[in-house]
C-alpha cells in the first residue's frame, strides 16, 4: 500500500506558531483511506460543539467541587472527590485539543481555554504543544518519540511506576521552576524550536505568578482548605486514572512508524469518549491530527477496519497490556525507566 508523508500543517499546532521549525515529520499514513471530499468535509472546524464541550466540562467540575465542599469531612465527600479526580484528570483531553490548534474554529478563543485548562492541569501550555509534536512527529519511533510510553521490554514494575504518577508531578513541577529562571532543560531542543525557547521561559513566569496570586487570594479568602480539596487533592487522584489511558493509547502495538500499527483505538462506554473528548479514537486521531475531535467517530467509521481497535473498554484492554507485560517481565529483572514527562 503506498504512503503519503503527513504535512506538518496537518498538526495544527502552526496556525499558531507559524515561525516554528523542528525536525522533518516522519509520520506517514497509508494513501486512499479517505477521498478528497471527506477529508475536506471532516476538516471543517466549529465553535458551537466544543463551546459545549467546555461548558459541560467545566460545568462538571463546578457542581462536583461544590459537592465536594458542601459534603465535607463525610464519607460522601470522598465518593464526591473521586468523581471530581475523574473528570479534573479528563481535562488533558480540552489541553490536548487546544494543544493542537483544531478544537475551536476561532483562533482566540482555543488559546484562551488552552491557557485555562493548562493552569487547572499544571501544565506549561507551548512546552506541552511542542512536546506533543515531537510525540506526532515520531509516534512510536524509539530514541525520537519524546512520549514513548513503556518501551519493549516493558515490565509490571514499570507500568506501576509510569501510573502512579508521581515522575509526572516531580519532573515537571520542577522544570516550570527551573524555566522560570531561564533554565529551559537541554532535552527540550529536541523539540522546540530554538527561536520559542523564551516562551518557555514566559509562560513558566506566568503560571508561577498565577498560582502565587490564586492562592495568595485563598489564604486571605480563607478559602485555602477549599483550593486543596475541591481542586489539588483531586488533580493528583486524577493524574493516574490519566496514565492508565495513556498506556491503552499505544503500549503493546509495534515500536514502528506504521501509524495503523503503532496506536490503538478503544471503544468505551459513551461517556467516556464524551468526557475524553473522542480521543479513544486515538488511530484515527493519529492518522489525521487535523480532524477536530468531534469529528472523530464518523472517522472511526470509515477507516475503522484498517487501524488496531480494542472494542472492549479500557478494562479489558488494560488487562491484555497487563498480561503482556507480565510475560515480559519473567524475561527482564533490571529496572532502568525514564518515565516521560507528559
Amino acid at each position: 500500500m503506498k504512503e503519503q508523508l503527513i504535512n506538518e500543517t496537518e498538526f495544527g499546532f502552526r496556525q499558531v506558531d507559524e515561525s516554528a521549525r523542528g525536525p522533518k515529520v516522519t509520520s506517514r499514513r497509508p494513501v486512499g483511506l479517505l477521498s478528497d471530499e471527506q477529508v475536506t468535509r471532516l476538516s471543517a472546524r466549529s465553535d458551537i460543539i466544543p463551546t459545549a464541550y467546555v461548558l459541560n466540562h467545566y460545568g462538571l467540575i463546578v457542581i462536583l467541587g461544590w459537592f465536594v465542599w458542601t459534603t465535607f469531612p463525610s464519607y460522601w465527600c470522598l465518593l464526591a472527590m473521586l468523581g471530581q479526580a475523574v473528570v479534573i484528570g479528563f481535562l488533558f483531553s480540552p489541553l490536548h485539543e487546544c494543544a493542537h490548534g483544531s478544537a475551536f474554529k476561532s483562533r482566540w478563543i482555543n488559546e484562551s481555554i488552552l491557557w485555562v485548562t493548562a493552569l487547572a492541569y499544571v501544565v506549561p501550555p507551548y512546552f506541552f504543544r511542542y512536546f506533543h509534536l515531537g510525540h506526532h512527529r515520531y509516534t512510536q519511533v524509539p530514541g525520537k518519540d519524546p512520549s514513548l510510553v513503556l518501551p519493549e521490554p516493558a515490565t509490571i514494575r514499570q507500568y506501576v511506576w509510569y501510573c502512579a504518577g508521581l515522575w509526572f508531578w516531580w519532573r515537571n513541577v520542577s522544570w516550570i521552576i527551573r524555566h522560570a529562571f531561564g533554565k529551559v532543560d537541554p532535552a527540550s531542543k529536541t523539540y522546540v524550536p530554538h527561536k520559542r525557547i523564551h516562551l518557555m521561559v514566559m509562560e513558566a513566569r506566568v503560571m508561577i505568578i498565577v498560582y502565587c496570586t490564586l492562592f495568595g487570594f485563598a489564604i486571605s479568602a480563607d478559602a485555602g482548605l477549599a483550593l486543596i480539596i475541591c481542586w489539588l487533592l483531586p488533580r493528583l487522584i486524577g493524574e493516574p486514572i490519566q496514565r492508565i489511558l495513556r498506556v491503552a493509547e499505544h503500549v503493546g502495538c509495534s515500536e514502528t512508524s506504521d501509524i495503523l500499527s503503532n496506536t490503538r483505538t478503544t471503544l468505551s462506554a459513551r461517556w467516556v469518549h464524551l468526557l475524553a473528548w473522542q480521543m479513544p479514537y486515538h488511530a484515527e486521531h493519529h492518522l489525521f491530527p487535523n480532524f477536530p475531535f468531534y469529528r472523530l467517530p464518523k472517522t472511526h467509521q470509515l477507516v475503522a477496519k484498517h487501524v488496531i481497535v480494542e472494542p472492549n473498554g479500557y478494562v479489558t484492554g488494560q488487562i491484555k497490556i497487563v498480561r503482556w507485560l507480565r510475560q515480559n517481565t519473567k524475561n527482564k529483572k533490571d529496572f532502568r525507566f525514564n518515565t516521560p514527562v507528559l
